[in-house]
């Protein structure tokens, strides 16, 4: 009987922490200015496991990324794989699913890893509204730091 509550307990995490991803992310991509670049990046970022669908545009300057259910994926990740690709992502819109906790006064949000502290800047209204538990929600995320990435954003909710 104890080993049943046992699994049954790791299996109540295993889903809680699955449930925790990013849905989609709009990354701002500096240095493209061709058509082949595009391409490229697309044909780059297509590589990763747990994209669902993808679109560069060249006019936009973005990467637009739907991103398949149960994915492991991180900002950092995707990020990278634009760096490596001989461009420059700083910012970028996201949508994510994950627990909002609230620890010594400031919200935050884990993904697969990352966190994404909520940025002061976040309109009161929205700000209001926020209760821990789990949460889905769109925010604007600035990467200042192009040469390091890492998993810690300040994230801006624009919508809950």
């Amino acid at each position: 009987m104890e080993k049943l509550g046992i699994i049954a307990l790791l299996t109540i995490i295993s889903l809680s922490s699955a449930m925790a991803q990013l849905i989609q992310v709009d990354q701002e991509v500096f240095g493209m200015d061709c058509a082949p670049c595009a391409y490229g990046l697309e044909r780059g970022l297509k590589k990763m496991d747990g994209l669902q669908s993808i679109k560069v545009s060249l006019n936009d300057g973005k990467a637009y990324l739907e991103l398949a259910a149960d994915n492991d994926l991180t900002l950092q990740k995707i990020q990278k794989e634009v760096k490596n690709n001989g461009f420059s992502a700083r910012n970028a819109v996201v949508t994510l699913n994950g627990e909002l906790v609230k620890k010594d006064n400031e919200w935050s949000i884990s993904v697969n890893g990352e966190t994404f502290k909520i940025s002061s800047d976040t309109p009161d209204d929205i700000l209001a509204k926020l209760k821990s538990g789990r949460i889905k929600l769109k925010g604007w995320v600035e990467d200042k730091e192009d040469d390091e990435l890492n998993s810690k954003w300040n994230i801006r909710i624009t919508e809950i």
